[in-house]
């Protein structure tokens, strides 16, 4: 088998986001729950009268979405999670940039670099959705949550030149995931093991 690992890495990469457009660091020492990674492939099947099937044509591809739960989770009896819940309001309003106060007519709201738990290199996303829920019982004495969730949803912005990164990186990890798997599963044939 083809051994991949490198050497220990003493402390783990923590989760972030980066707001590109107010310009502002997104971490946490929480990480998401399951991280949701999809692409509509978009078929077309064309009824032919007379023919006892129908012929199946591509008609393109969809958005990649990514979506997933944040815990947001700081206990003190002062401002409870409020600070990075409003880095996260920040998202679901026009952009204002790191020095601004006020957004402006149609400006749209920020793109994000994202790339935790995705396995691609960082992109940018849109923010489709961020909603905040609130857990019942975690309020602080001045009334101030300290347990909530954001649930976001992010698509990717395939215009990026950033993109053009992932579409080779993509190619060269997938060459590199035949050989690895053909080379495991001759080795764990020939050792009669199995690879789990």
């Amino acid at each position: 088998m083809v051994n991949l690992n490198v050497p220990h890495i003493p402390f783990n990469l923590p989760w972030f986001m980066l707001d590109l457009d107010n310009i502002q660091l997104i971490t946490s020492t929480v990480i998401p729950g399951d991280i949701s990674d999809t692409k509509n492939i978009v078929l077309t099947e064309t009824p032919i009268p007379g023919k006892n099937y129908q012929p199946v044509q591509y008609g393109g591809g969809g958005n990649r979405k990514i979506s997933f739960t944040l815990p947001l989770i700081k206990r003190n009896n002062t401002v409870g999670n409020v600070m990075i819940i409003k880095q996260f309001e920040m998202l679901r309003n026009q952009a204002v940039g790191l020095l601004g106060l006020f957004s402006k007519q149609f400006n749209p709201t920020p793109q994000v670099l994202y790339y935790y738990g995705t396995g691609s290199i960082p992109l940018p996303y849109y923010v489709s959705k961020c909603g905040l829920s609130h857990k019942k019982g975690w309020v602080n004495e001045l009334g101030n949550p300290q347990y909530s969730e954001v649930e976001l949803e992010l698509i990717l912005n395939e215009d990026s030149p950033l993109y053009v990164g992932e579409e080779v990186y993509r190619k060269i990890m997938a060459m590199m995931g035949m050989v690895t798997g053909i080379m495991d599963t001759v080795s764990a044939q020939v050792r009669h093991d199995k690879p789990y």
